[in-house]
């Protein structure tokens, strides 16, 4: 009988939390879409995309209660093409996570580990409507790194505050941003500091990123950004607006940029959503300056099912004509 105690003992410290409350969520998102070029030999063609509003995404959460009003998350979440048989941006087989990461969350704050989506990454979705979509204005023109184009970090640990009276801090380190693993030479390290007011209708927030290269002599390793947002609720109308920079520490390096404005407007059970973002890129041999503009149509035909229709045309700057891609895209998503 003793014997049956101590197995049985044994085998629950080693099983799933008796009383974790385990999510399964998720979102297919699909898309009817027609791109066209003027580009010299380029030819417009209809196609079906995944994520033509939101990335198509799988996730499983878990939740434990500790003592002391702690709590314990894990998170699994992957990133899927629901148009094709692979999962987004990798071969046949394997899978590419959006998050990944286990936490600890109470009264001071939480802190996390892993694969983690960043401090750049609640930024641009907090400021850009459209930020993950087929259709989004600013990342055809974004020039920075880790915020908004791959807004995710390995081997990374961060800290998140408490609400402060409207007041949210965030920092991300990553040990490895390059997956060097027990290379040195070479090896990135990321730092991403960020800071969120909100109270009402207002919302303001920046973040600045730091990433380095070990071994790099006078400072060619080092590339900083910084992004600066903000966003007002009218009633009949959010605007939402942001800035950022990315410099290089290779001396006399330009500073490129890139702005945008946003404005999100009730319609019935739907909204129409309407962006324009452009850059400056300075670093290049000749400057380029692009110009991405979106607008779409969303209808809500449920809690968690949106139809939409999204129109994108972004124009690139080139010698010696300015190359334009045009996305049209009716599509359906689906949460859960």
């Amino acid at each position: 009988m003793q014997k049956k105690i101590i197995a049985l003992a044994i085998a629950a410290a080693f099983s799933a939390p008796a009383f974790a409350d385990t999510t399964v969520y998720g979102i297919v998102d699909a898309a009817l879409a027609n791109i066209s070029s003027n580009a010299t030999g380029a030819k417009s063609h209809m196609t079906v995309l995944s994520g033509g509003l939101s990335t198509s995404r799988f996730g499983v959460k878990v939740v434990e209660d500790l003592d002391n009003g702690m709590k314990a998350v894990g998170v699994l979440e992957y990133a899927l093409d629901v148009a094709n048989n692979e999962t987004v941006g990798t071969s046949a087989g394997a899978m590419k996570a959006r998050q990944q990461m286990v936490a600890v969350a109470g009264g001071m704050g939480t802190v996390a580990a892993g694969y983690l989506q960043t401090a750049g990454y609640d930024f641009t979705v907090k400021f850009d409507p459209a930020a993950g979509s087929q259709v989004d204005a600013l990342a055809k023109v974004n020039p920075t790194a880790l915020i908004n184009t791959s807004s995710r970090a390995p081997h990374a640990l961060a800290y998140i505050s408490p609400d402060m009276g409207g007041v949210t801090v965030a920092f991300n380190h990553s040990f490895d941003a390059g997956n060097q693993g027990n290379s040195l030479d070479g090896k990135i390290t990321a730092n991403l500091l960020s800071a969120t007011y909100a109270a009402g209708p207002l919302a303001v927030g920046g973040v600045y990123v730091a990433t380095a290269v070990e071994g790099s002599v006078g400072g060619a390793g080092e590339v900083t950004e910084l992004g600066l947002g903000a966003s007002y609720d009218l009633g009949v109308a959010k605007l939402m607006g942001t800035y950022m920079t990315t410099e290089s520490g290779v001396s006399g390096s330009e500073t490129d940029s890139a702005m945008s404005f946003s404005a999100v407007a009730p319609v019935g059970p739907g909204a129409l959503v309407a962006s324009v973002a452009k850059n400056s890129i300075k670093s290049t041999v000749g400057d380029d300056n692009d110009t991405s503009i979106t607008v779409a149509y969303l209808q809500g035909l449920s809690k968690t099912t949106t139809a939409y229709a999204a129109l994108n045309r972004t124009t690139t700057q080139g010698s010696p004509d300015d190359v334009t891609v045009t996305v049209l895209a009716v599509g359906l998503k689906k949460a859960f």
